[in-house]
């Protein structure tokens, strides 16, 4: 990584940003020879899981080259120029936390283990529940499951990148944490929250 003050290695930090991302992206070698990208719905245990079909082109490219690399980012927000100076247009520039995950890919096939990683799934996407337990016994799911492939990105490297204005000096990101917290969006003040917490620590 080039800017040497942006990167992260720091376990807890890594497994923050898997934890919170809502989408990551799995890039792959196609069998054209072409790189490959598609994004997923996905959680970490120190493994990125996901699942999807059984056939098709993702998963026929990670069966003849199982290598492959996976991104998530989990907080991001543009930072407008006019937030610090009034006409540079060079002062815009984007916050964010992200990580950057190597291995190979493979298949889950215990039925018990699958099971689990959907529930992991439903557990994330859909957190009031308000539906029945994912079971390899349960004649509800038994047509879905043989039809679902359940899918793991074994880490072989793991950094991640924090751009939360490092470059920029103390009052700059104060200011611009104030500006965060006044335009109030969601990402917003989460990002506001991180900038301060960096600058206190």
């Amino acid at each position: 990584m080039r800017r040497k003050e942006f990167e992260v290695r720091d376990r807890a930090f890594l497994e923050e940003v898997l934890k919170n991302a809502e989408v990551g992206y799995l890039a792959f070698n196609g069998a054209d020879g072409w790189p490959r990208i598609t994004p997923l719905s996905f959680v970490f245990d120190g493994r990125i899981l996901w699942h999807g079909a059984m056939a098709g082109e993702r998963c026929q490219s990670l069966q003849a080259d199982p290598r492959a690399t996976f991104a998530a980012v989990s907080v991001q927000t543009y930072i407008p120029s006019h937030f610090t100076a009034e006409e540079d247009a060079a002062a815009a520039t984007v916050a964010f936390q992200s990580v950057q995950v190597r291995g190979r890919c493979g298949t889950i096939e215990d039925p018990a283990e699958k099971c689990a990683v959907l529930n992991r799934l439903m557990q994330k996407y859909q957190p009031e529940g308000r539906y029945k337990n994912i079971s390899p016994e349960d004649p509800l799911y038994q047509k879905v499951l043989s039809h679902t492939g359940v899918f793991a990105l074994v880490a072989e490297g793991i950094i991640g990148k924090c751009k939360m204005l490092q470059n920029k000096s103390e009052a700059e990101r104060r200011k611009i944490a104030a500006k965060l917290e006044g335009r109030g969006t969601p990402a917003d003040l989460t990002m506001a929250r991180e900038i301060l917490k960096n600058l206190r620590g």
